[in-house]
């Protein structure tokens, strides 16, 4: 069943066109049939674009592989281990200088104590 429509317009006088427009429009109906290949288009489409994510991911996931393996450790930063093993590094020798500092001084003092007591109970001796 053909359902068809017939309009006339008309263009202002300034226009080229000395005669009004016939402007023709037709609709069809197809009994579903275009609205089921709408439907197949889409579903061939939807199949598409489903492969289309799957190879994306793919490419994102796979794309530090060399030669079929992938050599780069997810998770671990090099550059963010070092840092941290310089600054343990650093804390280490700083604790170790000043635990050094620290016994030349309390060693000093004691055998200060010490020799000052000696003195003191020498001098106590001749009184």
């Amino acid at each position: 069943m053909a359902l068809s429509s017939s309009y006339t317009l008309c263009l202002p006088c300034y226009s080229k066109f000395k005669y009004p427009l016939h402007i023709r429009s037709q609709t069809f109906n197809h009994d579903g049939r275009s609205a089921k290949m709408v439907d197949a288009n889409i579903g061939v489409l939807r199949e598409r674009m489903a492969e289309m994510r799957m190879k994306e991911r793919l490419e994102n996931c796979c794309r530090n592989f060399q030669n079929g393996w992938d050599y780069q450790i997810y998770g671990y930063n090099y550059d963010q281990y070092k840092r941290v093993s310089m600054v343990c590094e650093s804390l280490k020798i700083i604790s170790s200088a000043g635990s050094a500092l620290v016994f030349v001084f309390l060693s000093g003092s004691f055998f200060i104590f010490l020799v000052s007591i000696l003195i003191h109970l020498i001098n106590m001796q001749y009184i």
